[in-house]
């Protein structure tokens, strides 16, 4: 009789035990497949260790590339673009040689009639007065003569051939010019012998 309860009672922890080992899903645990891999990798795991991802996350990692690539970054600064400067090719790379002749005086005694013609002009406005002398200028002269009232201007006609007084320079003469108050002397210079002359200077009379 005890030995059958023996029996009995192993049996039935043997069944128990079975029972307790046999998964709920998916049938028995096959202790090879463990053996053999020596992990037993947790689900999802394979999402973390694959580094590529899959086609559908490399395709969306490649459009927000392209986006990032393809719009500037707050903060960058305008690209400028700017013309290159324009060069010009006909102007000498040296000074021309000065000389004296008749076309240079002849050039010499127009720029200084030219000149006490506009500085002789009174009767206009201040405005119109400049605007006609300034260009007959050196620049070194127009800030002497920007602000000369031309009312204050004694002389208001030019009453004879303008000549040539002093050529001793090539880049620098001097011009006499007849006046209703007398001759007055223009100083000219220019920059080199193809360059137009241009007053310095534009002296009274003496004694005047």
């Amino acid at each position: 009789m005890k030995r059958a309860v023996v029996v009995t009672i192993t049996v039935i922890a043997l069944a128990i035990g079975t029972w307790i080992g046999w998964p709920r899903e998916g049938g028995p645990i096959d202790p090879t497949a463990q053996e053999s891999s020596g992990v037993v990798t947790p689900r999802g795991q394979d999402d973390f260790d694959d580094p590529v991802g899959t086609p559908d996350d490399q395709a969306g990692d490649a459009t927000a590339t392209e986006e990032v690539e393809g719009e500037p970054e707050a903060g960058d600064p305008a690209v400028e673009v700017t013309a290159e400067p324009e060069f010009d090719e006909t102007a000498p790379s040296e000074p021309v040689e000065a000389t004296w002749d008749d076309a240079v005086r002849t050039a010499a005694r127009e720029a200084a009639l030219a000149t006490m013609t506009a500085f002789a002009a009174t009767d206009q406005t201040a405005t119109a007065w400049w605007d006609g002398l300034k260009p007959l200028l050196t620049p070194q002269a127009q800030p002497v003569y920007q602000d000369v009232d031309p009312r204050l201007v004694p002389v208001t006609e030019v009453t004879g051939a303008p000549e040539v007084t002093d050529e001793t320079s090539t880049l620098l003469a001097e011009v006499a010019v007849p006046t209703d108050i007398g001759p007055y002397t223009v100083l000219l210079t220019r920059a080199d012998g193809a360059a137009p002359w241009l007053a310095e200077q534009i002296r009274p009379p003496e004694g005047s």
